[in-house]
């Protein structure tokens, strides 16, 4: 028992009154609180302390949390926003540039086509047999473009595409191919 305890005890019992009691509490409680009222004042009255010790605390809990963050990120797949903008980039000049385009149309046959990025069709297939066949074309036209193109030039009563002594394409649009 708490020496506190035993004489407020040995007051009752010598007959104490309750507002004595409360009297003795208030004062144990001003005694135990009074030093942090003061802290609190002296806080207070200089806000920039407090800004001080908030920007210390948030420097000291970054150091520790920005590795754990950058861990946890990784382990779960996350990839910073800086890369994401970077995705962006680059898939918005991927969608700058031509691209093929390989289908199958109602007569069985396999067509590809090659459209710039404003989706105006520069090169249009021939009809295959097999997809396989078209992707080879596609395959042969990606390898040696400038060659391709070359013969593209060489070729212009008939318009088509003539790479390794096949025909695999038409052009519809002369001068964005040339």
């Amino acid at each position: 028992m708490c020496f506190l305890a035993a004489a407020l005890r040995k007051a009752y019992a010598d007959g104490i009154g309750w507002g004595d009691a409360k009297q003795m509490l208030f004062e144990r409680i001003d005694r135990e609180i009074g030093p942090m009222r003061a802290q609190y004042e002296a806080l207070i009255a200089n806000p920039a302390q407090v800004e001080a010790a908030l920007l210390k605390g948030a420097e000291k809990a970054r150091a520790l949390a920005t590795p754990l963050l950058r861990e946890l990120r990784h382990a779960v797949g996350l990839r910073p926003l800086g890369a994401t903008q970077q995705a962006k980039a680059a898939k918005a000049t991927k969608a700058a540039t031509a691209s093929f385009k390989q289908y199958r149309e109602k007569d069985g046959k396999f067509y590809f086509k090659l459209a710039d990025a404003q989706g105006q069709v520069l090169l249009q297939s021939t009809g295959f047999d097999a997809p396989r066949d078209a992707g080879q074309a596609i395959a042969r036209l990606q390898q040696a473009p400038a060659e391709a193109l070359a013969e593209l030039a060489a070729q212009l009563e008939p318009l088509t595409a003539d790479v390794q002594g096949q025909v695999v394409a038409t052009l519809t649009a002369l001068a964005e191919a040339e």
